[in-house]
């Protein structure tokens, strides 16, 4: 167990440090970009094409790291009604497993339009669309790998009326 906590604090801090980084990424680029347009009457033309395949990975790997503090929006106000705290864990956990079997479902999708966008290049940065394209499995693979860990921890809070 002591194992498993080791690598999850290991992901955890890998999704903070690439959303980080992926932040100021994008920060960097949007300077370049309003400095070269205001200063020199001429932007770059790749860094919005930069900025936005910089944000397509952030919202994806932004989004694991959201659920690790179950913060996606949610409708939860049958669990705000319940008195039982065994009920509220249960229906906190079958919840978040309807998500976890959404995300497994969208992951041979995603996978299937990696492998189709190959042939499609940017139009600013010559890279292929595959290689924007596969943040969306990256996204949810680090999605279900942060649904492994928070689901029993919330679900512990919940019973425990800590939630």
């Amino acid at each position: 167990m002591k194992t498993f906590l080791k690598i999850d604090r290991v992901i955890e801090h890998l999704q903070t440090g690439l959303s980080m980084a992926l932040f100021i990424g994008i920060l960097v680029l949007g300077s370049i970009q309003v400095f070269g347009r205001f200063i020199f009457s001429s932007a770059p033309p790749w860094t919005e094409e930069a900025m936005r395949f910089l944000g397509i990975y952030l919202t994806f790997i932004g989004s694991s790291l959201t659920v690790r503090v179950d913060g996606h929006v949610s409708v939860d106000i049958l669990i705000g009604f319940m008195k039982n705290n065994k009920l509220r864990a249960g229906l906190f956990i079958v919840s978040r497993l309807i998500c976890v079997l959404f995300l497994l479902m969208f992951l041979p999708c995603s996978l299937a339009l990696v492998s189709r966008s190959g042939q499609f290049m940017g139009a600013a940065i010559r890279i292929p669309y595959s290689y924007i394209y596969l943040a969306v499995p990256i996204g949810v693979i680090m999605m279900l790998c942060s649904y492994a860990s928070t689901i029993p921890k919330l679900a512990k809070q919940y019973r425990e009326e800590e939630k």
